[in-house]
């Protein structure tokens, strides 16, 4: 029996400031987090969760342990994934990109597809490990499955699943602690959007 559907999960609030690049970057969960991630289990407490699978970063996987305790379920931590790549900008404020490389940030603003150079991947390289995550998942799996990941990879997932453009789903990107449940080949249905300021 093939999955019935996907929770996709946002992890929590996390320590890094506001604005800073944090795609390959393994910071945890916030104080404020670690309280948000307990509230977004108590969200998912009835639901029937097979698995719970999470990007193998810190915060994913602090999140994600959350959920699965309240299941008797441990966490599948997959590196596919992960946030994208920021490279050279990891740890450093996006809005300096349109400064230091105005040409690289207007054609990615432009086009999503456009990564600038300076990034450590690209996104056609993200959608091929996150639909290769996707494939082996909707193999295996069976029954409401939480996956616990980051704007960026859950945008893709979400494009992937519903056939919704890429850069309507980057426009409409989970916030920190919020969830989608998606079904395959469906319309995203957006769960109760948690946001902590």
């Amino acid at each position: 029996m093939a999955a019935r559907g996907l929770w996709l999960v946002r992890h929590a609030v996390t320590a890094a400031p506001s604005g800073v690049a944090i795609g390959s970057s393994d910071v945890p969960l916030s104080e404020a987090g670690r309280t948000h991630a307990t509230a977004l289990a108590a969200q998912l407490a009835s639901r029937p969760l097979t698995a719970v699978y999470a990007s193998d970063s810190l915060r994913a996987v602090e999140t994600a342990k959350a959920i699965a305790a309240l299941h008797g379920l441990s966490v599948r931590t997959d590196e596919r994934l992960r946030e994208l790549d920021f490279g050279a900008w990891e740890g450093r404020r996006l809005a300096d990109l349109w400064v230091e490389e105005p040409a690289a940030a207007a054609a990615w603003e432009r086009d999503i597809r456009a990564t600038p150079a300076s990034f450590g991947e690209n996104l056609a390289e993200m959608e091929a490990r996150l639909a290769a995550f996707l494939k082996d998942a909707r193999a295996v799996l069976e029954g409401e499955v939480a996956v616990v990941a980051h704007r960026g990879s859950l945008a893709v997932l979400r494009s992937i699943i519903t056939g919704a453009p890429l850069e309507s789903m980057f426009a409409d990107g989970l916030e920190p602690g919020a969830l989608a449940w998606v079904t395959f080949g469906s319309a995203v249905e957006f769960a109760d959007r948690l946001q902590h300021k």
